[in-house]
């Protein structure tokens, strides 16, 4: 007991010291990683400090790990054996994990090209799912969608997909939304009232692409069967803005309509009594 303590107990104080570095320099660059997070940065840059965060954890313990066998001696005799072992190990391991890396190098490809990152609000239209990029981890995309579930898809499957990306290049969204008025009503009084309750929400940015955007944007849609159909353009800072505004402006329309005497047309049933 005593000479394998003399021959190995500096060998194994050194590997405790090794993975405790490991341990403390991971917890530092975790700490790091998290505050530049907060921090408001441009696009993309919390993505990628959320993927590098997970590959900086198992470079850190792979390389504990290697410096920890290189204390022994038994490593330093058997390392051509395990070297030439790895080069088949490699290809059998690539054949069994050939999904894992695909996925892998999928997420790559997604935090290099950009499409979209974490917090964006996306549409995979060959999908049909749409919802909050909550995660992008090395293997799949976690989408929380509108009614808080996770739909949970593979990368290399999101690299193949249409992806319409609501906060792309702005946050700023607008959405048509379209609203029904009887034939007897005033169209120009009810085309004014619509304009008047969007003025009250978000207006768009008078910078930028948006410049030359006609607000409050109101036309008349169509000549349905039992109204005409007002069309409004409704403006949103982002996208659940835009939803939001939306439901406020249909709230406000209803009370304003109702009182300015502007008819709402339903169905009506009329019952015949033979009798």
């Amino acid at each position: 007991m005593q000479k394998f303590l003399d021959n190995y107990l500096d060998n194994f104080i050194a590997v405790i010291l090794i993975i405790l570095v490991a341990c403390i320099l991971n917890k530092v660059i975790d700490r790091i990683i998290d505050k530049a997070i907060k921090i408001k940065r441009k696009k993309n840059v919390t993505t990628l400090l959320m993927f590098v965060k997970r590959i900086k954890k198992v470079v850190i313990y792979l390389l504990a790990i290697l410096v920890s066998l290189t204390q022994f001696d038994i490593f330093n005799s058997f390392s051509v054996t395990l070297l030439s072992g790895l080069g088949i190990g490699s290809v059998v391991l690539g054949f069994a994990a050939q999904e894992s890396l695909k996925n892998f190098f999928g997420s790559v490809a997604i935090v290099l090209g950009n499409p979209y990152e974490v917090g964006d609000f996306i549409e995979c239209i060959d999908k049909g799912v749409s919802g909050t990029v909550e995660d992008i981890t090395m293997r799949h995309t976690i989408i929380r969608t509108i009614n808080n579930r996770r739909v949970i898809i593979p990368n290399c499957e999101m690299n193949t997909y249409t992806i319409e990306n609501f906060n792309y290049s702005e946050n700023e969204n607008v959405k048509l939304v379209d609203f029904s008025i009887s034939y007897e009503s005033d169209i120009d009084k009810a085309i004014n009232i619509i304009k008047e309750e969007m003025n009250k929400l978000y207006h768009p940015n008078s910078k930028g692409r948006n410049k030359d955007v006609e607000f409050p944007k109101v036309r008349v849609s169509e000549w349905g069967d039992s109204g005409i159909i007002l069309r409004a353009w409704v403006w949103g800072n982002n996208n659940n803005d835009v939803f939001e505004n939306t439901y406020k402006l249909q709230y406000s329309l209803k009370k304003r309509f109702s009182k300015e005497g502007i008819e709402i047309p339903y169905p009506h049933v009329q019952i015949v009594d033979k009798k």
